[in-house]
């Protein structure tokens, strides 16, 4: 049963249409958060024409600076307050720096990283403005701690989310404002699929993870939901591993 761990707050969800993204959302609204909720999947024309506010859906694109100010001006203008930000939206694309196109490396950087940077540049003073205990998600990956052969801008792009958290948490602390990051390993998502196939995943899971089994999204939210939420309130800057022990 859910409980109302976030009763009153407001949150804002990236990448929100499927896997990690969306689970945490559903989380969230279960234990009592209006959810603002953007993915570039989204239909656009919905974006001011919402039937249920409290699970705002809206277009964007994250890498750029204007749909995303637009967003969370949107975002203020229905709920007047932001507590909780997560930033989830993310791309992967396999190469190493020698057979990945340049245009390729950028994407991975823009939709990974710098969706990240603006999100924060445009959410962050709402959350200081109405929130006196607010806090911000980035999802990495264990890859930005462990990286495998041919994830290399993947790679690149969640470690530094990893730096960009720990930079952040320095920065709003004493104002209650705090940043950490989760990195997931194997979870059963459709970027994982589309990242690896069955035969090298039934390998991670013999022979990587002891527990020899993918993880869940669902799993994934709940260390969102405990961060989210004031049980958490002296943990920041710190990243959490969610990836089952994965050697």
């Amino acid at each position: 049963m859910a409980s109302e761990e976030l009763r009153g707050k407001t949150a804002l969800v990236t990448g929100a249409a499927s896997g990690i993204g969306k689970s945490i959302a559903d989380l969230f609204a279960e234990n009592g958060a209006e959810v603002f909720e953007i993915d570039i999947s989204f239909d656009k024309s919905r974006n001011r024409n919402e039937s249920n506010p409290a699970r705002s859906k809206y277009y964007a694109d994250l890498t750029s600076s204007r749909d995303v100010k637009g967003a969370v001006e949107e975002l203020e203008k229905i709920f007047g307050r932001l507590d909780v930000l997560v930033n989830c939206a993310g791309i992967e694309m396999s190469g190493n720096v020698t057979d990945l196109p340049e245009e390729s490396y950028d994407k991975v950087m823009d939709t990974n990283v710098k969706s990240v940077f603006l999100v924060c540049k445009y959410a962050i003073p709402i959350i200081l403005k109405s929130s006196k205990k607010g806090s911000v998600i980035n999802i990495s990956s264990d890859l930005g701690i462990q990286p495998i052969p041919n994830t290399d801008a993947y790679a690149a792009s969640k470690g530094a989310i990893i730096s960009l958290t720990k930079a952040l948490s320095k920065n709003w602390a004493k104002q209650g404002l705090r940043v950490n990051c989760i990195a997931p390993g194997p979870i059963e998502t459709p970027l994982l699929h589309r990242f690896q196939n069955d035969q090298v995943l039934d390998f991670v899971k013999s022979t990587m993870i002891p527990a020899g089994r993918l993880g869940t999204p669902e799993e994934v939210a709940n260390v969102a939901l405990f961060i989210a939420s004031d049980k958490s309130s002296f943990v920041n800057g710190a990243v959490l591993t969610v990836n089952g022990g994965l050697l």
